[in-house]
């Protein structure tokens, strides 16, 4: 499993429901060389789901550089087979809000949020910056807004978490693949929004 670096203060790395997405179990790290990059998402992230509105902060980036580029080394290590960004929601909840039907429940967001890298393979953070193009030691502003409207008879539900942008990659020491790692940057918000 892999553990997830927590740079700034984020209250708890537990996995909460977010009604419509599911949860997907962490990469194996593999130490062979190869060149696949693992693309699933780890645990305390989640794919958005049905339910889920997808507000970016920020615009969607493309990858830093073609997947078989490499890295400006440190101490012999290089980044290859860049692959990303691709959306995933956290678990962590920045906010949320409820009301009964006939309603409409709108909520605003603002927050800081840490970006997030694995530790399950080492690799000096200052390298992956540098490729990825953002400090992934560093906290993002987070914005948006969503309106939600609670059918009457309805308790309606919404829930803000933050999305981000995730870089999958294999860190190399020389020829020989240390394993997949990821590192992700804070570009916006989920709301998950539903009523019961």
């Amino acid at each position: 499993m892999n553990r997830i670096s927590k740079i700034a203060v984020l209250a708890s790395a537990a996995i909460l429901p977010m009604t419509g997405a599911g949860t997907a179990a962490a990469a194996q790290v593999s130490t062979q060389e190869t060149t696949s990059v693992s693309t699933s998402v780890p645990d305390g992230f989640v794919k958005p789901g049905p339910n889920t509105i997808v507000k970016r902060t920020t615009s969607a980036a493309s990858a830093p550089a073609p997947s078989d580029a490499s890295a400006s080394t440190r101490a012999g290590i290089t980044l290859k087979n860049i692959n990303g960004p691709s959306e995933v929601c956290g678990t962590t909840k920045l906010q949320k809000t409820s009301g009964a039907g006939k309603t409409t429940l709108v909520m605003t967001v603002s927050k800081s949020v840490s970006a997030e890298m694995s530790t399950e393979v080492s690799v000096d953070a200052q390298v992956v910056s540098g490729k990825l193009g953002f400090k992934v030691t560093g906290t993002f502003g987070v914005e948006d807004q969503t309106r939600y409207e609670v059918p009457k008879g309805k308790f309606g539900y919404i829930e803000a978490y933050p999305l981000y942008d995730m870089y999958n990659f294999n860190v190399y020491s020389g020829s020989k693949n240390l394993g997949s790692s990821w590192a992700m940057k804070p570009v916006g918000v989920c709301f998950n929004q539903w009523a019961e």
